[in-house]
C-alpha cells in the first residue's frame, strides 16, 4: 500500500521516518511486480495491538504509521476514534489511557479523529502517553486529551505539515523513455513528476500545506487552552524535545511512564480532580 502514497499527499509526520518509508516504497515500486512477491513473502503487515483493560482504565494503543482505513496504517484515524466514543460512553470505564508510540503519518483524517478525542474528554479523563514518542499527527491527537505526558526518555513535537514533489525527467532522459499525459484538463495533471514543477503548482501545494498546519495549530490551542499565536512558542515548527524540555517549556503536563500515569487514573478521585483541572484551563481559555 506504500506504493500508492507519495511526497505529495499532506503528511504530518516526522520527517526521519517519512523519508525512510517513501524511500522504500519508491525502489519496491521500481522492481517487477513478481519480484515484490518474491521479496514480501513470508512477511505480514504488523496490526495495532487491542486495547486493554485494567480495572476502570482502558489503555488504547497509538502505534506505528497513522492514516485513515485503506492506506496500510498500523493504526487508523477512524477505528481509533470510534474506539475512544466507545468508552467514553461506558459507564465501566473510568478513564482512557492512549500509549503513543508514533512517527505521525497522513493529514487525511486526523483533524476528525482529534475532535473525537477532545469531545470524549468532556465526559471522562482522556490521557495521552508518549511511550517514547509521539511525533507530528501523533502529537496532533495527543494535545487534544485531558493531559498529555511523555515517558523519562521519551521525545514528542514535530509540529507542521509536509508535502513535496518528485520530478522523474531526468531518470526518463537517461533510460530514454518519455511519458506524455493527456488530461480533460490541466488541473488533472497539475504537479505531475514527469517535469519540473511549476510555480503555479508549487503555489497550490504550498496553499494546502499552509491550511492544513493552520488547522494543526488550532488544533493544539484548542487542545491545550491556548491561543493560536502562542502554540509556535511552546510546541515549536518542526523541531522535537524531550519530554523533560518539552515539560519545561509547558508543551505537555509532566514526564511519567505509563505505568505511572495508569496507577494514578484509576484512582476514581484523580480522575476527578483532572476533570476540575480541565473544566478551570478552559474557562480560562475562553476568557483569553
Amino acid at each position: 500500500m506504500e506504493q500508492l502514497l507519495s511526497s505529495s499527499a499532506l503528511w504530518a509526520m516526522h520527517p526521519a521516518f517519512l523519508d525512510g518509508m517513501l524511500k522504500r516504497g519508491s525502489l519496491e515500486a521500481m522492481l517487477p511486480e513478481a519480484v515484490r512477491k518474491l521479496a514480501s513473502f513470508g512477511t505480514q503487515e504488523a496490526k495495532a495491538a487491542d486495547p486493554i483493560r485494567e480495572g476502570a482504565t482502558l489503555i488504547v494503543p497509538v502505534v506505528g504509521m497513522l492514516g485513515p482505513q485503506g492506506f496500510g496504517a498500523r493504526t487508523e484515524y477512524g477505528a481509533l476514534a470510534d474506539r475512544v466514543r466507545e468508552a467514553a460512553a461506558d459507564p465501566k470505564i473510568g478513564a482512557v489511557v492512549l500509549d503513543m508510540r508514533s512517527p505521525g503519518g497522513l493529514v487525511w483524517g486526523c483533524a476528525e479523529c482529534g475532535d473525537a478525542i477532545f469531545e470524549a474528554r468532556a465526559a471522562k479523563p482522556i490521557v495521552a502517553v508518549a511511550n517514547p514518542f509521539a511525533f507530528s499527527a501523533c502529537y496532533w491527537l495527543g494535545t487534544q486529551g485531558s493531559a498529555f505526558y511523555a515517558t523519562h526518555s521519551g521525545d514528542v513535537g514535530s509540529v507542521g505539515v509536509r508535502s513535496g514533489h518528485t520530478d522523474m525527467s531526468g531518470f526518463e532522459d537517461k533510460i530514454g523513455m518519455k511519458t506524455t499525459l493527456i488530461a480533460s484538463s490541466p488541473d488533472k495533471i497539475a504537479g505531475h513528476p514527469y517535469a519540473p514543477l511549476t510555480d503555479e503548482d508549487r503555489a497550490d501545494i504550498q496553499s494546502s500545506v499552509d491550511e492544513s498546519n493552520a488547522r494543526f495549530a488550532a488544533a493544539i490551542a484548542r487542545g491545550r487552552g491556548m491561543r493560536v499565536g502562542d502554540v509556535a512558542g511552546v510546541h515549536g515548527t518542526g523541531k522535537t524535545f524531550s519530554a523533560a524540555r518539552a515539560h519545561a517549556n509547558g508543551a505537555i503536563d509532566g514526564v511519567k511512564t505509563l505505568r505511572e500515569v495508569v496507577a494514578e487514573y484509576g484512582s476514581s478521585r484523580a480522575r476527578l480532580a483532572l476533570m476540575r483541572r480541565q473544566a478551570a484551563a478552559m474557562e480560562m481559555a475562553t476568557a483569553i
